[in-house]
């Protein structure tokens, strides 16, 4: 059984961020990489004014995917996971069918991640780029070339104020079970990774990588394996 997997990025990550996964994942699997708007290949669109604005323009995708008449399942890493769990609700709003599995990594439960928000983006450019160069994951020429900065900076800003600026609202357990990854020494993750038990009503798998932030890089190959795994079982799931 053919499974599409849609991949949300992370703060200013294209759709590229997830293609090198391209003939690393199961035959079964199907990769479909989300393009947000104002980058990649959409680069000029306007930035998302907030999260609900990100998932209204995400949604007709997943709708496409969910109406389809296979399995589809959602990964989405930091901002991605914020995305991918608010996908999540909006679908079950709109009585859509549920993927077969959630990947959730590298964001902690809602209410912690509240709790200890920061809003980055208000910073001045060199204390905010200090503290996107804190996280890991962007090449350090990025920071040695202004003209690089220039066109990506615009990216982080707006990718950090829309997390920076999400309000967790309280809502009924998504009537499914999520898969939680993280980094063993992410600093960025508020909270146990047990907090996200009570946001299923299937309860939560956590698995916990070696490397920091950007362990789903540093580990990819055992991230695509635990991908592999977890789908090619998915008649068992259904």
């Amino acid at each position: 059984m053919m499974v599409t997997l849609i991949c949300l990025p992370y703060a200013g990550g294209s759709a590229q961020v997830y293609k090198r996964w391209t003939g690393k994942l199961h035959p079964s699997v199907r990769l479909v990489p989300v393009e947000l708007s104002g980058r990649g290949s959409r680069m000029g669109q306007p930035f998302y004014r907030n999260v609900a604005e990100a998932v209204q323009d995400v949604l007709p995708l997943v709708r496409e995917a969910a109406l389809g008449g296979g399995s589809y399942a959602l990964f989405g890493h930091s901002m991605g996971s914020l995305l991918a769990y608010e996908l999540l609700h909006a679908l079950r709003e709109e009585n859509r069918p549920l993927p077969v599995a959630a990947f959730l990594s590298g964001r902690g439960a809602p209410h912690c991640e509240h709790e200890q928000r920061r809003r980055i983006h208000e910073l001045p450019d060199d204390a905010f780029l200090e503290e996107v160069k804190g996280l890991g994951g962007m090449p350090a020429e990025l920071f040695q070339h202004r003209e690089l900065l220039e066109l990506f900076m615009p990216i982080l800003r707006a990718d950090f104020k829309l997390v920076g600026e999400y309000e967790a609202q309280p809502r009924k357990p998504l009537p499914l079970r999520l898969t939680i990854l993280s980094g063993k020494t992410d600093s960025t993750v508020k909270g146990s990774l047990s907090d996200w038990e009570p946001y299923a009503a299937g309860g939560c798998d956590r698995f916990l990588f070696e490397g920091g932030h950007f362990f789903v890089h540093e580990q990819e190959k055992d991230v695509v394996a635990l991908l592999n795994k977890t789908l090619t079982q998915v008649p068992a799931l259904l």
